[in-house]
């Protein structure tokens, strides 16, 4: 039985045609974003190994009430940090599917996650750094000028840096979601 030539053309040509620019851009993004959550699933290890290991280190060297309740703070921020970060990522690392569909909501989804995130990182740094400040005031009965300038710089570029992401992350969300209705 001899197929419709018209309909093999159809066939082949489908078969050889080359992936579209927004499935292609969809998919290096998605590439992307995978490499990226990979390299900061390593920093978030390190992070928790150093500063984590370095209060314990440091309370158990001198095991005063104040050592004792700087080294418990810190692995509350770290497990409030790892629980935030763990259900993120839930169902974000690969797509559903082989489809542009697939990838289109997984990117939607990271995007989505990217805000969340925002919100989280500046709410956990102020507790934070109110934690810490008191701390520091508890232990040396002062704050120096010095002390507050720097973290007043710190949380200015902070506050600089989440605001940029904030509005890249959300003009991307816009861009995705009317992808999606097209």
């Amino acid at each position: 039985m001899k197929l419709d030539p018209e309909l093999e053309l159809w066939r082949s040509e489908w078969q050889s045609a080359t992936e579209s620019p927004v499935t292609a851009d969809l998919r290096r993004r998605v590439t992307r974003q995978s490499l990226y959550m990979r390299w900061l699933l390593v920093a978030e290890i390190l992070i928790t190994i150093v500063i984590g290991g370095a209060t314990i280190f440091v309370a158990a060297i001198d095991p005063r009430a104040a050592k004792i309740i700087l080294a418990a703070a810190t692995w509350l921020f770290i497990a409030a940090a790892w629980t935030f970060a763990l259900i993120s990522r839930k169902n974000s690392w690969s797509p559903a599917d082989s489809t542009t569909s697939a990838y289109l909501d997984l990117c939607i989804r990271r995007t989505r996650t990217a805000l969340r995130s925002v919100i989280f990182g500046a709410v956990l740094y102020a507790v934070e750094m109110a934690f810490c400040l008191s701390w520091i005031f508890h232990e040396t009965s002062s704050l120096n000028s010095t002390t507050i300038e720097i973290v007043t710089a710190i949380t200015a570029l902070f506050a600089i840096f989440l605001i940029r992401y904030r509005s890249r992350k959300r003009a991307e969300l816009a861009y995705l979601l009317n992808l999606q209705l097209e």
